[in-house]
């Protein structure tokens, strides 16, 4: 696993936490979340740190 370093997720086709490859920006992402605990760490982090930024709840 490639390490991010950046806080900009740049390319859709790569992971933003760990720099793997991605099936598909979409539902390759939420399935490569799925799979890897470190970065659905990563992904719950950050979800939790915009929650606030959000009215209600979102679909993403």
């Amino acid at each position: 696993m490639a390490v991010n370093t950046t806080a900009d997720w740049s390319d859709p086709a790569t992971c933003p936490y760990c720099g793997d490859d991605l099936e598909s920006a979409g539902a390759g992402f939420v399935d490569h979340v799925d799979d890897n605990d470190p970065c659905k760490r990563e992904f719950d982090h950050w979800r939790n740190n915009i929650a606030g930024d959000l009215a209600g709840e979102w679909g993403g």
